[in-house]
């Protein structure tokens, strides 16, 4: 098979942003997209290599996009940073990676997405600048070359690098064009001793080669990828880096689905594996936002509750991973992590400088009554019902909202007498659709206790009653509720909310947009998701079980 050019790109799909909820005409220009509670399915049938399968929307969940099933898919610079740690055996990953061409985030769900790992002028030179400087440092004397290798024998030292680096072992003619290549610079002038000028020009060429760079899945359509194509799938997912020695001795016997998933049990009990899902709840409820937060005028608001913010999201989800815990525990868990700024704002006594595991009351249902969340959908000490509304809809619940217009209207001010939920309700009425009325509105409105700090209310603006209770239409039908805390055990006990992350989960999995075609994997991950104990750990192995998984889809080189 030959090794794909470094032009191999995507087109990336323009992803629907926060803004979609504030614009009153956003939804008189484009409407909503499919109708509620309508199973109907679109998009194309099974994606193959005759053609290439389109998104749409399946059982009430958004699908869109348009994968291309690469069968070379590009190392994130944060695998790329990782991998040559493997590979070179180097203390901790490279920290070269940090001036690498970023992708741009939002144009999919995630950014490991195929569609955003293409290779450039700019990447191209990154990779070749990066590779000579590692090169050139493993090798700068004998003692440092002999953390990659041991051994002075160059057939041995191109046969276990090259395998850590291709992530399988070289073939014969491979070993022996780098062995002519090592000849090369053994030969070469220096101060160097002939084993270290061999061996970094054989690293230089290596840390360039197509496959190094990119994840291959080269065997024939609709067949099981090799046991060294599922090593790395596994490895570079669950531990966001390439294969260690240990677990390319075990690819051979990855061919069978109860294999792989015994591999992958064991990969989830790892740190590696904590960290790497830290990853993709960073990029799936976005806590890259944290550090934005300003608040005007609100003197309950400090700078240094940001960073609390961000790593009391990530505390939770790594609690609800490492644990064995779901999307159940993530709607209703009443406990959340504190710091010490958080805990005054939370009503709780201070606990020290560490941010700790505290039950919040009955009042904070689920992740999203939590401060984190709450204070970054606010506007300064106002709760934000259109953000709210929009966001749990895209990021929780995978619903169609429809495109925005681009020119998006300001809130207004507060009038005297007025609660928030009527000034929302009299600036979104000319919409008239079910967008704002059935579908953000509502789920904005239910956590109106809840003001722009995060803080519990029952009284607004001067005294006003608040009011979160509203009607909900979701896939299977409309539930009513009295407050966020009704809503989030609705979405529990439902379909939806399991569909999405199963949908989402899948994606980052995948590393490609998820459409209509996969809906029978994103059906057996929310039923797992679901069930008695239904455990993210869970959802995972199931996962790698699948076809989707384990064999190639048709895509182009």
């Amino acid at each position: 098979m030959t090794p794909p050019s470094f032009s191999m790109t995507g087109v990336p799909r323009r992803r629907r942003g926060l803004g979609a909820g504030l614009c009153v005409t956003a939804l008189l220009l484009a409407g909503c997209t499919g109708s509620l509670g309508d199973p109907e399915e679109s998009g194309s049938p099974v994606p193959g290599g005759s053609g290439q399968a389109t998104g749409g929307e399946a059982r009430g969940i958004d699908m869109p996009g348009a994968p291309r099933y690469h069968r070379f898919v590009r190392l994130t610079n944060a695998q790329w940073a990782s991998s040559v740690q493997v590979v070179l055996n180097l203390a901790a990953p490279s920290s070269l990676s940090e001036a690498f061409e970023k992708p741009v985030a939002g144009t999919t769900d995630f950014t490991n997405n195929e569609l955003l790992l293409s290779v450039n002028q700019r990447s191209w030179s990154d990779y070749q600048s990066a590779a000579e400087a590692l090169a050139e440092e493993v090798t700068a004397s004998d003692a440092a070359l002999a953390k990659v290798y041991p051994g002075t024998d160059a057939a041995g030292f191109i046969k276990t690098v090259g395998r850590r680096a291709y992530r399988r072992p070289l073939t014969d003619a491979e070993v022996t064009k780098y062995a002519a290549l090592f000849e090369t610079g053994a030969a070469m002038s220096g101060t160097k001793s002939t084993f270290a000028k061999g061996a970094q020009l054989v690293i230089r060429t290596m840390l360039q080669s197509p496959h190094f760079l990119y994840r291959t899945e080269l065997g024939e359509e609709r067949k099981p990828l090799s046991g060294y194509e599922i090593a790395a799938k596994l490895s570079l997912w669950l531990r966001n880096t390439a294969p260690d020695d240990a677990l390319l001795d075990k690819a051979p016997t990855l061919t069978t689905p109860e294999t792989i998933a015994a591999v992958a049990e064991s990969m989830l009990e790892e740190p590696a594996a904590a960290k790497g899902m830290r990853y993709f709840h960073r990029e799936l409820l976005h806590f890259d936002r944290y550090a934005t937060i300003s608040k005007l005028g609100v003197p309950s608001y400090n700078e240094s509750l940001n960073a609390e913010y961000e790593e009391s999201a990530y505390l939770f989800f790594e609690k609800i991973f490492t644990e064995g815990l779901g999307v159940k525990d993530i709607l209703t868990s009443t406990k959340g992590f504190v710091g010490p700024g958080m805990a005054e704002l939370y009503g709780l006594s201070p606990s020290g400088r560490e941010l700790v595991e505290r039950d919040l009351g009955p009042d904070r249902v689920g992740f999203f009554s939590q401060l984190p969340y709450l204070t970054l959908n606010a506007l300064n000490d106002e709760s934000d019902s259109i953000h709210r509304g929009v966001s749990i809809n895209l990021d929780v619940l995978c619903t169609p909202l429809g495109a925005p217009a681009p020119n998006i209207p300001p809130v207004p001010p507060l009038e005297p007498g007025q609660t928030n939920r009527q000034r929302i309700t009299q600036l979104t009425a000319a919409c008239g659709g079910k967008c704002h009325n059935e579908l953000i509105n509502p789920v904005g409105f239910a956590f109106e206790h809840f003001d722009g700090m995060g803080l519990y209310r029952d009284e607004e603006n001067g005294g006003l009653p608040v009011d979160s209770s509203g009607v909900y239409y979701f896939t299977e039908g409309a539930k009513s509720f009295a407050d966020a805390g009704e809503l989030m055990h609705h979405m529990a006990a439902g379909e939806q909310a399991h569909l999405c992350y199963a949908k989402k989960l899948a994606s980052f999995a995948l590393q490609r947009d998820v459409i209509p075609a996969d809906l029978p994997l994103v059906e057996t991950l929310a039923e797992v998701s679901r069930g008695a104990s239904g455990s993210v750990k869970e959802m995972m192995l199931e996962l790698v079980k699948d076809e989707a998984f384990r064999t190639r889809v048709g895509g182009p080189l």
